[in-house]
């Protein structure tokens, strides 16, 4: 093998751009000289990985919602192709958006350019007649939920869940409350919108309506909605501002915030899982345009929309999409888990059980380690 390899490497949201870092930091410790590129986010340029497109650009959630991006996506399709044309990495690492990776690969496939999938498409919920397609242009996948692996053959190595490395908190509950300037018996709501512009506008607003209710109810309320690094203040400040009850904006500090609270409002999503791994009570919601909820209904067939629900096969916590999501209903579910510490304390054990499925630690170690096996063997 010679001495530097070049991988190029695309995680096109937020979650993506995390288990990315941490990947790449894993492939580092076993192949030090090795030089990355490709499209991510805040965490990949802090570590080095040569970014020719920040994935702000093109994250996007539902059918009718990636019209608004199709330029700036065609264009990042377009940089994509030049980069591996110009570099010619000795393997190409996707991570999930299968809607732009998967034409990736293709390209890649036709290049001579070898293909690892890291963290799979969610194909057992919609889509299916993608597994075939997906097992034909990578090498390997490695997927982080226990269920997946078995539907890509022996192509597919469950690797365990690279969240369980990084969600934790990093303050006591007593110094996260002096951080975020909470009183010590206030009961704490974390707001979680989403990491993407069309979800902060979908559900940012009933989750401050809902917020409205709740504090009528609970006049002592306190609200922390961690912003996730692909968000910026200009999207939601204004908001905030216009619905006149005091929120902390969080960044940096996500875990923290979720770990301090009583309730989570959650949008569907990776962070249902984090706030799953720190035991806190939920419900999912999710709302999309009416023509990709159409579209979406008339192809997915799962029971339930949220991750951890799906690992524990049963609705630990509840879920409310499209039309059932009102603030009204948010309000409804976050009393019955604030007024009844009994049912709290259920939920958050419930929880617990269904985390220890996805496994231990060091997913993204034995990650690292089929890439560079890989390397090794084909270099």
């Amino acid at each position: 093998m010679s001495d530097q390899k070049r991988i190029m490497i695309i995680a096109g949201e937020a979650s993506g751009d995390l288990h990315a870092s941490s990947l790449v930091l894993e492939i580092r410790k076993l192949l030090p000289n090795v030089c990355f590129t490709g499209i991510g986010g805040s965490r990949m340029r802090e570590i080095g990985v040569d970014l020719i497109l920040d994935n702000r650009e093109i994250a996007v959630t539902g059918f009718s919602e990636v019209f608004s991006k199709i330029r700036t996506i065609l264009r990042a399709f377009r940089l994509v192709k030049e980069t591996i044309l110009r570099v010619r990495p000795d393997l190409l690492i996707l991570l999930d958006f299968p809607d732009f990776n998967l034409r990736v690969a293709k390209t890649a496939r036709r290049m001579g350019i070898p293909v690892l999938y890291y963290i799979s498409p969610q194909v057992w919920a919609w889509r299916r007649g993608r597994v075939r397609a997906i097992q034909g242009l990578v090498e390997k996948i490695m997927v982080i939920l226990p269920f997946e692996a078995s539907l890509y053959g022996d192509k597919g190595v469950f690797v365990g869940n690279p969240l369980l490395d990084v969600v934790r908190p990093s303050l006591t509950a007593d110094e996260a409350r002096e951080q975020f300037g909470i009183r010590k018996e206030s009961p704490v709501v974390a707001l979680l919108p989403g990491s993407r512009e069309n979800e902060i506008r979908q559900l940012l607003p009933l989750f401050l309506k809902a917020a409205h209710l709740i504090r009528e109810q609970v006049p002592d309320i306190q609200y922390l909605l961690p912003v996730a690094p692909t968000v910026s203040d200009d999207e939601v400040e204004p908001m905030i501002q216009k619905a006149g009850i005091p929120i902390r904006l969080v960044r940096d500090r996500a875990y923290d915030a979720i770990a301090l609270s009583d309730f989570a409002v959650v949008a569907s999503g990776t962070a249902t899982l984090e706030t799953a791994i720190l035991g806190v009570p939920m419900m999912i919601v999710y709302k999309m345009s009416r023509m990709s909820y159409f579209m979406a209904s008339r192809l997915v067939r799962v029971p339930h929309i949220g991750l951890i629900n799906m690992v524990a096969g049963e609705r630990i916590v509840p879920e409310l999409v499209q039309d059932q999501l009102t603030p009204e209903r948010i309000m409804e579910e976050a009393l019955h888990v604030l007024k009844d510490r009994a049912r709290a304390e259920e939920i958050s054990g419930k929880l617990k059980q269904a985390v220890s499925r996805l496994g231990g630690p060091g997913a993204s170690a034995r990650a690292a380690g089929i890439v560079v096996q890989f390397l090794e063997v084909n270099g």
